[in-house]
């Protein structure tokens, strides 16, 4: 099966979206050594938190709950978590970061998805973190996708996207800023990928969540979904380890919960159940789910 809709360039979103994420909970082995690794390597700050943990986030946003409790890091072949994206708002920002991360030698992998620009790492549990910058404004078409993934810019020519950043290029937006100051205030969260067990369900289950297919490609293993924007990646997954894996071990770094707000006052997912305000569920991975209605 491939589905792959071939969306025009408008070069700016005509809808918004249904769906945005909230603050993403994950389970490390030790916490000081994470809470250090991710407010060096990001610039995230340190915020307020009831409950076991240390919260991450820009001044007024949590981003991020990282969680004592794994005993060992990140091991395949299991589903949860492939990788957390964090989204910036302007190149300027996300080649600060690049700047960052250079200079705090972490190795880091620039990638030139067509639709965004990536910047993707580990946290010392092995946890994948992507930076992304979305520019859906360069994206124009998908080519044959049988043969591949082929994506067209609005110039017509023809992108892996899966390719490199020139990262002298990219740096040279960050020229004159300081890399080290704190995470800009408009940073968000802008997708997840999964490792799932099997495509076409978790696909059936997202859906009813309010997330859209946008990529499926079966061959590939992986499929994408969106949440209203045009050309913008919301959620993702892949069964790249293989079909009908386990999920994480308990004792394991990796995600252990999120939170989803929809601006869509009905839920009509039967796969969540209402509790007080929110309704709750655990997600084809065996990660647990919180949804908000947005007032």
């Amino acid at each position: 099966m491939l589905h792959t809709p071939l969306l025009a360039n408008t070069g700016h979103p005509t809808q918004i979206d249904r769906l945005s994420w909230g603050m993403v909970e994950l389970q490390v082995t030790d916490l000081d050594r994470s809470v250090a690794f991710w407010t060096s390597a990001l610039g995230l700050v340190e915020r307020e938190l009831a409950s076991p943990g240390i919260a991450l986030g820009t001044k007024d946003r949590t981003l991020i709950v990282l969680r004592p409790g794994a005993n060992t890091p990140v091991a395949a072949p299991y589903t949860g978590m492939y990788h957390v994206a964090i989204g910036v708002r302007s190149q300027a920002e996300f080649s600060r970061l690049l700047t960052r991360l250079i200079h705090l030698n972490v190795q880091v992998g620039p990638t030139d998805h067509l639709m965004a620009k990536s910047l993707y790492f580990h946290d010392p549990d092995g946890l994948e973190i992507e930076i992304t910058y979305e520019t859906p404004e360069r994206f124009s078409h998908f080519g044959d996708m049988s043969k591949g993934l082929t994506l067209f810019d609005v110039d017509g020519n023809r992108h892996s996207g899966r390719g490199p950043l020139d990262v002298s290029v990219e740096l040279a937006f960050a020229a004159g800023a300081d890399p080290m100051t704190p995470l800009a205030g408009d940073t968000y969260l802008a997708h997840l990928h999964f490792k799932v067990a099997a495509l076409g369900s978790a696909l059936d289950w997202f859906e009813t969540l309010g997330f859209e297919r946008h990529l499926t490609l079966d061959n590939w293993g992986f499929a994408d979904m969106g949440a209203g924007q045009p050309n913008t990646h919301r959620l993702a997954m892949n069964i790249w380890a293989g079909p009908n894996r386990p999920p994480r071990p308990q004792n394991m770094a990796g995600l252990v919960h999120y939170e989803l707000i929809s601006n869509v006052d009905v839920v009509a997912s039967s796969h969540l159940r209402q509790d007080g305000d929110v309704f709750r569920g655990t997600d084809p991975t065996g990660v647990n789910v919180t949804l908000r209605i947005s007032r």
